[in-house]
């Protein structure tokens, strides 16, 4: 699935946050573990509008796009990313992939 990314805000391996050409904001997570680890982290405080799951095949990661209207404070968004822990982040991707 191709979006239409306007810039990158933030990235890590497997997680990007980025703005669309339409201004709203999409949350791109590999692998549905992470994803589900990375929702269960932000959903108090950040709901999706929208998520849609690409699958390139049996031997790559599903991806992930969350969506966000237009006026999702960013940097809060940004430096809650921040907290999730790369280590426990990169061990889940190579335990599914």
């Amino acid at each position: 699935m191709k979006i239409p990314i306007k810039k990158v805000l933030f990235e890590i391996p497997h997680i990007q946050l980025a703005q669309l050409e339409s201004d709203e904001y999409c949350l791109i997570v590999e692998d549905t573990e992470l994803n589900d680890l990375v929702e269960d982290f932000l959903w108090d405080d950040y709901v999706y509008e929208s998520t849609f799951v690409s699958s390139e095949g049996r031997d790559k990661p599903a991806i992930y796009f969350n969506t966000f209207g237009a006026g999702l404070p960013v940097e809060e968004l940004i430096e809650r990313l921040r907290a999730i822990n790369q280590v426990e982040i990169e061990s889940i991707f190579r335990k599914n992939n």
